[in-house]
């Protein structure tokens, strides 16, 4: 079964930067996107009870808004959850005119998937392209599957971290041309990706998570991806596929 690693990120100087503790209020303020909630078949097979509890996490953020580490404090759920919460962005806290590192707690709902309901939401004109940032996540499983992140930005380059089971592994840069990112970007749009569930998560164990998300304009959306197939998430289109796919190959 799948558990939850959550630690913090290699390098990181814990006592560099003073972290400050943050009030719901200000966390609202500077949240960039929803967090959840997550839609699962879990019910089927669990007490309810067990799952009435939302997800609940002690998230370090540092100074660019970019979420650093995180820790669970309650829930449950299948999947890994690291790759829920490296998708979280914020506008940067501040103390005395300059940015700090904030220790913020965000709660993620988890109802079962009947009581999902399709809302409409159209995908936003991006006006800073300079402020484009799409990634993509998969985690490892019981057999051998492929584990990599993929980032790229709205000039074209791309972050490549493949970790295992994959053709290349480490950290690698490279860069794609202005149509292939307008594809991608057109492939978000049709997929309606803002009117997608935050997240899909099978009652099924020991498979790979997958988590997609993309923001510009402080705005931003991700999708956590366990088997969300198996609970009518929308197939994404076969361009969208490709092109992220494409964007993990060897890179120089």
């Amino acid at each position: 079964m799948l558990g939850f690693v959550l630690g913090s990120p290699p390098g990181l100087a814990q006592d560099s930067n003073p972290t400050i503790e943050v009030l719901e209020a200000e966390t609202a303020e500077h949240r960039i996107g929803t967090r959840g909630p997550i839609y699962t078949d879990l019910f089927q097979n669990m007490d309810p009870a067990d799952l009435a509890r939302p997800l609940t996490f002690e998230v370090v953020v540092g100074p660019d808004g970019k979420t650093l580490d995180a820790k669970q404090i309650s829930g449950f759920i299948f999947g890994d959850l690291t790759l829920l919460w490296k998708t979280w962005q914020y506008r940067s806290f501040e103390r005395n005119g300059h940015p700090v590192v904030a220790k913020v707690r965000e709660s993620v709902a988890i109802l079962p998937i009947r009581k999902r309901s399709e809302v409409y939401i159209p995908f936003p004109e991006i006006h800073d392209w300079n402020s484009l940032r799409i990634t993509l996540s998969r985690s490892g499983c019981y057999g051998s599957c492929p584990t990599y992140e993929v980032e790229i930005h709205g000039d074209g380059s791309v972050l490549y971290d493949g970790k295992a089971n994959v053709a290349t592994k480490g950290r690698h840069t490279g860069k794609i041309s202005h149509a292939s990112l307008m594809e991608l970007v057109g492939a978000f749009r049709k997929a309606d990706y803002f009117s997608l569930a935050d997240g899909y998560v099978s009652g099924v164990t020991d498979m790979p998570t997958c988590a997609s998300s993309i923001s510009f304009d402080e705005q931003s959306k991700s999708v956590l991806d366990y088997l969300g197939r198996r609970l009518g998430m929308p197939p994404l289109s076969p361009t969208w596929k490709r092109r992220l796919t494409a964007c993990r190959e060897p890179l120089n």
